[in-house]
């Protein structure tokens, strides 16, 4: 069985969220509106097919001014994967094949491309985060009503929740409509789905910038 492992958009842009914090750069954030759109720009990129998250990047990264060396040295780390340095001609060398092979001349990023991109997902209309099964696990967590239930009374629990499951499951069949999602959330993953399908790499700069428009931290 093949398993393919995603993050969640949520928590990629509360790291984000959080380091930028921690750089002292939530006052510019809230009064620099140039920077706003950059940092909510940094986000955008995970709306890029993953092919082009790199040029994207280097598009961007040219419009941060210098206090936030520290914010894009740890995205590039971290997410985009740093430049690998090429010393002497023999590396020279390589690194002239590496680009001519397609090979963007990086290192790999803590966390992979493929794992916080979301440009796939929306073409095939699956949710950009994990937030549902997080809240299915609050929930169960808020029935069982103890940290530390005794296995007797954790096995009572699994089994109402499969029972619950399983009739959810059964009127999903019979073709009961899921709840519907609140009209605001509907219509913005109508904007980004209309922005996403008419994604053209020419033109990546204001496509970042449409995306940024309808993204939240």
């Amino acid at each position: 069985m093949l398993i393919l492992l995603s993050g969640c958009l949520f928590h990629f842009g509360q790291c984000v969220w959080r380091k930028f914090q921690s750089c002292g750069l939530t006052k510019k954030y809230h009064d620099d509106q140039h920077f706003h759109i950059n940092v909510k720009k940094l986000i955008a990129l995970a709306f890029v097919p993953v092919v082009d998250v790199v040029k994207a990047f280097e598009l961007l990264e040219s419009e941060f001014d210098d206090n936030a060396d520290e914010l894009i040295s740890y995205f590039e780390k971290t997410w985009i994967g740093e430049r690998k340095r090429w010393g002497n001609i023999i590396n020279q060398m390589l690194l002239l094949i590496t680009k001519f092979f397609s090979v963007n001349g990086r290192k790999i990023p803590q966390f992979t491309h493929e794992l916080w991109n979301v440009y796939d997902r929306v073409v095939a209309d699956l949710p950009r985060s994990n937030n549902a099964i997080e809240g299915c696990h609050n929930a169960f967590a808020n029935r069982v009503l103890t940290a530390h239930p005794t296995i007797p009374k954790l096995t009572d629990k699994i089994r109402r929740e499969q029972s619950k499951f399983e009739i959810d499951i059964e009127q999903s069949r019979q073709g009961h409509e899921p709840k519907p999602k609140k009209a605001s959330y509907r219509k913005l993953d109508e904007r980004i789905k209309r922005l996403v399908q008419a994604y053209n790499n020419n033109d990546l700069v204001q496509y970042l910038s449409s995306v940024a428009a309808n993204v939240n931290l």
